[in-house]
C-alpha cells in the first residue's frame, strides 16, 4: 500500500479575513476573527475544536493588494501557542506591521499521535 494514497490530514477551520476590518467573509465550524491592531488578528476556535500547537497545520495566504502595498511583499506569523486562539499578524521584514486581507486553513493530523503526545 502507498502511505500517501490516503489523506491524513483533516480541514478543522477556514475563513476569509478582511485586512482593514478583522471581518470574517466566509467561514466553516464556527470560526470568528477579529482584528486586534495593525497587522494583528485573532483567529478563534470553537471549544471542541480547540487544536494543540503539535496537531495542526495552518496555512495563511495573504490576498490581493494590502492598504500599504502588494500582498506578496507581506509576511505573515502565525503564533498557534494556546489551543483555542490562533494570531496571525502580517508585516514586511525591517519594518512595522500592516493590515492585509488573508486567507487561513487550520487542519488536523489524523495520524494517531505516538504515546504521551498531545491529542
Amino acid at each position: 500500500m502507498n502511505p500517501f494514497s490516503t489523506a491524513n490530514l483533516a480541514v478543522v477551520a477556514y475563513a476569509e479575513v478582511d485586512g482593514p476590518t478583522g471581518a470574517s467573509t466566509a467561514t466553516n465550524s464556527g470560526v470568528t476573527t477579529t482584528r486586534t491592531s495593525t497587522g494583528i488578528y485573532l483567529v478563534a476556535l470553537p471549544t471542541l475544536l480547540s487544536q494543540e500547537a503539535a496537531r495542526d497545520l495552518i496555512l495563511v495566504q495573504a490576498k490581493g493588494t494590502a492598504l500599504a502595498g502588494s500582498a506578496s511583499a507581506y509576511r505573515a506569523v502565525v503564533d498557534d501557542s494556546q489551543s483555542a486562539t490562533k494570531v496571525v499578524s502580517f508585516g514586511t521584514p525591517g519594518r512595522d506591521r500592516s493590515d492585509c486581507s488573508f486567507s487561513i486553513l487550520i487542519l488536523r493530523t489524523l495520524i494517531p499521535p505516538p504515546v504521551g503526545a498531545p491529542a
